[in-house]
């Protein structure tokens, strides 16, 4: 019997407590004051009537059958030109359109400048490639020039036409005797009509004789 008393003086106790204890936490928030025992703001738009369904816009009527096709058609084939007809009409204007009058505002019209002709474009045909070299002898050790040899080079000369002459000595090791050879090429050269600024001279030690070849 103390048994079901105790429970029962438990049970309410426990309710008791429940309940100051959220009525403490209300009174804790009134104490505290601020932003957190304030009363809770009104939703956004309580304060505004009811929509008007009436004003919700009809639903469109269906397109008729064909119509999607036709779009996606055009769609793919671009944009076509457009027919002469409406083209009769418009014309390009032949002068510069006058400048706006703006309070303010100080505009000056562009000045045309003709379009300067271009020069006729030159194409200039591909230089031949050189020409094989003519070797020449000369007796070891020696840099005059035989008779026979000096023919050579006449008819290399006789070839040569605008073109420049390469003129290269070998020393047989000894690159004065090179120099020599290539100078007498040039001496022969010259006397055969080159222009000495035509001639370019070039020396080797190693070798023997030399030659002539036009540079084109």
């Amino acid at each position: 019997m103390f048994g079901r008393h105790f429970a029962a003086s438990w049970l309410v106790l426990a309710a008791a407590s429940l309940g100051g204890c959220s009525q403490s936490v209300g009174l804790y928030h009134e104490t505290e004051g601020g932003a957190i025992a304030q009363s809770r703001q009104a939703p956004p738009g309580a304060n505004l009537p009811y929509p008007n369904l009436a004003d919700v816009p009809a639903p469109q009527e269906a397109a008729a059958p064909g119509a999607q096709a036709a779009i996606t058609a055009q769609a793919r084939g671009g944009v076509s030109a457009p027919s002469p007809g409406a083209l009769a009409g418009l014309a390009l204007p032949s002068a510069v359109p006058p400048l706006p009058n703006v309070p303010g505002l100080m505009l000056s019209s562009p000045s045309v400048v003709p379009a300067t002709p271009l020069p006729p474009m030159v194409v200039k045909p591909p230089a031949p490639p050189p020409a094989p070299p003519v070797g020449v002898a000369f007796a070891p050790g020696s840099a005059l020039l035989p008779y026979s040899q000096a023919e050579r080079l006449q008819g290399a000369v006789a070839q040569r036409g605008g073109a420049h002459v390469r003129a290269v000595g070998f020393g047989d090791g000894s690159m004065a005797l090179a120099l020599a050879r290539a100078r007498r090429l040039a001496d022969a050269l010259t006397a055969d009509g080159v222009p000495a600024q035509d001639i370019e001279v070039n020396a080797f030690a190693a070798g023997s004789g030399g030659f002539v070849q036009l540079v084109y």
